[in-house]
């Protein structure tokens, strides 16, 4: 984002001393490609890029364009994310069912590349749960996961989903991670939005406040919450024996 690119620098910093060991950067349309990559040769073996498509920006043109930078970079990329279905800002019927066929592409093309996805579904969590099992695509974290009804639904077909730090002070995130099973969370920022004080710019290093307040709703300690979704996110990412082999 434009607002923390520039900063990149002093942010892995701060998450160093936070005790975070990696940091996803989502790219959510191809004219953001070059700097995750940037970041990526900048930080290596701390930032970690996925390329996707923001759902409200979809249209033909970009759709294909944001696939043939996919196909470029895939061996670049630990995930197609993010990418799915947005009806709260798109409202238009042609349009989300456009948004529909641009999301089966990006799953076939994550079966193609044999890539995780990373999934957006804001307003859409029914459809978006549908549209997942009839195209049989189970390797997939659903992004800043909003919707307390399905919980339970994308936690029998083995979805991860992310709770973002703002859980330390929004109620709704605090029901959803409280009945959020720990062997299918992961934690996110969403920066530089999702702050855990809202109007402030977040950033990888607010992780630790998210840990702690989920261990607070769940009865442990942080250390367990902290341990749990850093393995589901290295599993989820197959970034497991690269972080084996740098502690070793």
């Amino acid at each position: 984002m434009p607002r923390l690119y520039p900063k990149a620098n002093a942010i892995v910093h701060r998450a160093q001393e936070a005790g975070v060991i990696g940091v996803v950067v989502s790219a959510i349309e191809p004219k953001f490609y070059p700097k995750a990559i940037d970041l990526k040769k900048r930080f290596p073996g701390f930032i970690w890029p996925t390329f996707g498509l923001h759902p409200p920006r979809a249209t033909r043109q970009i759709v294909k364009r944001t696939i043939q930078a996919i196909h470029e970079h895939s061996e670049e990329i630990v995930a197609i994310g993010e990418v799915g279905l947005d009806y709260h800002w798109v409202k238009d019927p042609k349009e989300q069912e456009y948004q529909k066929q641009a999301f089966i592409e990006f799953i076939h093309l994550a079966d193609e590349l044999n890539l995780p996805l990373v999934v957006h579904s804001r307003e859409a969590e029914a459809e978006t749960l549908q549209v997942l099992r009839e195209e049989n695509m189970f390797d997939v974290q659903l992004h800043c996961f909003n919707a307390p009804e399905f919980v339970q639904e994308a936690a029998e077909e083995k979805f991860f989903m992310s709770v973002p730090t703002s859980v330390v002070s929004r109620r709704r995130m605090q029901r959803i991670a409280t009945v959020m099973p720990l062997e299918n969370m992961l934690l996110e920022t969403d920066a530089p939005y999702l702050s855990p004080v809202p109007g402030q710019t977040n950033e990888p290093s607010n992780i630790p406040q998210g840990a702690a307040k989920i261990a607070e709703l769940k009865g442990t300690n942080t250390e367990v919450v902290a341990t749990t979704t850093t393995g589901n996110a290295l599993k989820f990412l197959r970034l497991e024996k690269i972080y084996r082999e740098s502690t070793e």
